[in-house]
């Protein structure tokens, strides 16, 4: 039976340390989404995205940026480095072993099939970035304003 109390998971074999969603209504919760934004300009791919065009609750900007300032305020689990995965390491969590692609042992509260924003703009188009698809474990270009859940990670790089 999976911990609904735990905070964050570690990767063994990566080092990485990833979040994990809660089912509370709160800051962190499953059914949150949010909109691509990025307001640094040697990271953006020439567009900054969508500021606060999510849902989610927290009283915060539901995009991508504010998510990750919100949850560094926080401090979760003593940590103020939370950041956005690039999609090389969100596929490092995909289990190609099931049909939905995220393990809900190490991941409880996911939500099944969605989409997880990752760091990294959409060479092909500037209002698009990269976003990991937690159904089929495919990698798509998304538009910056969809709503998309985000999962944090902190270490590597």
């Amino acid at each position: 039976m999976p911990i609904k109390s735990r905070k964050l998971q570690l990767d063994n074999v990566t080092g990485l340390i990833w979040e994990v969603k809660t089912a509370d209504g709160g800051l962190r919760d499953q059914n949150n989404t949010y909109s691509w934004y990025n307001p640094d300009p040697a990271t953006n791919g020439g567009s900054a995205g969508f500021l606060n065009f999510g849902v989610c609750t927290g009283g915060i900007s539901c995009d991508t940026d504010g998510y990750v300032q919100a949850v560094n305020a926080q401090g979760l689990c003593g940590a103020a480095d939370w950041r956005m995965p690039d999609p090389r390491e969100l596929l490092s969590i995909v289990s190609n072993d099931r049909v939905s692609t995220i393990d809900l042992v190490y991941f409880p509260n996911s939500p099944a099939g969605s989409f997880v924003w990752s760091s990294s703009p959409y060479a092909g188009y500037s209002n698009a970035a990269w976003a990991v698809n937690f159904y089929d474990g495919s990698v798509n270009g998304y538009g910056k304003g969809g709503g998309v859940s985000v999962r944090l990670v902190r270490g590597g790089q």
